[in-house]
């Protein structure tokens, strides 16, 4: 197996309004982790570009144990479970360098890309030997077990359009985009369903437990998006949202991303939320 670490010292403007460290952030680091891994193996981004290949995201998965703050230095550990024909997962472990508690636990489902196509392409056999990979992947954790299954909830419609400051290198959305446009969409539906978060983090709210998002097209710049979230499944103290992003214009399913929150009060204990509050939000406005 080979491992590659890279050391992250939270800067305060990435932190949230809950002052943790932004949960997209982490994908930010994943990445970097994992274009200095590749460089270590002997393949830089220069040596991807001079033969016209490169690695797009199909599937992020990142289950969420701690949250990190302003000043905390994290520990990014990176290394490839398994490789396939034209796909690899890379797993990722995080952990708080004080400490070495686990902040977080990830795997990335990469696609081998011909970039004059943009067609996947068969994985080089000396890859395989250079990256050296295990054969193992862990369960994440991320999935609620035996929940209750919200299929009428109130599906939740919110528009945008892309950003010139939110594309990547490829001139795509960057992945990490998703996660923030996910996040921004459940704060806006809890706000038209009547219960803004102003209005619920002086007794309790919800912390961001896991993602698990796939990727199916590539959005660009000024593409008009629509997301749609509604509430997909519930527990005692956990629920997860279903986000789905899409062109607006084309209809086109751009990506769906399974996002696990837990509710906790103010001291960070495992609480039961208001059941008129949970309702209302399945519910939807009032028509």
């Amino acid at each position: 197996m080979r491992q590659f670490t890279r050391r992250f010292r939270v800067r305060h403007y990435e932190l949230d309004s809950f002052n943790h460290l932004n949960n997209a952030v982490y994908a930010n680091y994943m990445q970097e982790a994992a274009i200095e891994a590749s460089t270590a193996a002997g393949y830089s981004p220069a040596w991807y570009r001079e033969h016209g290949t490169s690695w797009f995201i199909r599937q992020l998965s990142i289950r969420y144990h701690l949250q990190a703050t302003y000043g905390d230095e994290l520990e990014v550990t990176t290394w490839v479970s398994d490789m396939r024909r034209v796909t690899s997962n890379r797993e990722y472990n995080i952990t708080r360098a004080s400490d070495g508690a686990q902040v977080a636990r990830a795997r990335v489902n990469w696609v081998y890309i011909d970039l004059n196509t943009g067609q996947p392409l068969r994985i080089p056999k000396e890859f395989e030997k250079n990256f050296d990979p295990t054969g193992e992947l862990e369960e994440l954790g991320i999935r609620m077990q035996k929940p209750r299954l919200m299929e009428n909830a109130f599906r939740y419609r919110h528009q945008r359009r892309v950003q010139t400051h939110e594309l990547d290198t490829a001139q795509h959305v960057n992945n990490a985009i998703y996660l923030h446009w996910a996040t921004q969409s459940y704060f806006n539906a809890i706000r038209t369903a009547g219960h803004p978060i102003e209005s619920l983090r002086n007794n309790w709210f919800v912390v961001q437990g896991g993602h698990e998002i796939e990727y199916f097209d590539p959005a660009f710049d000024n593409d008009p998006i629509e997301v749609v979230s509604w509430i997909g499944e519930m527990g005692k103290v956990r629920g997860a949202w279903i986000h789905e992003i899409y062109n607006a214009a084309t209809g086109k399913l751009l990506a769906r991303d399974y996002s696990l929150g837990i509710f906790v009060d103010l001291n960070g204990k495992l609480f039961v939320p208001p059941q008129n509050i949970v309702e209302a939000v399945i519910r939807g406005p009032a028509q």
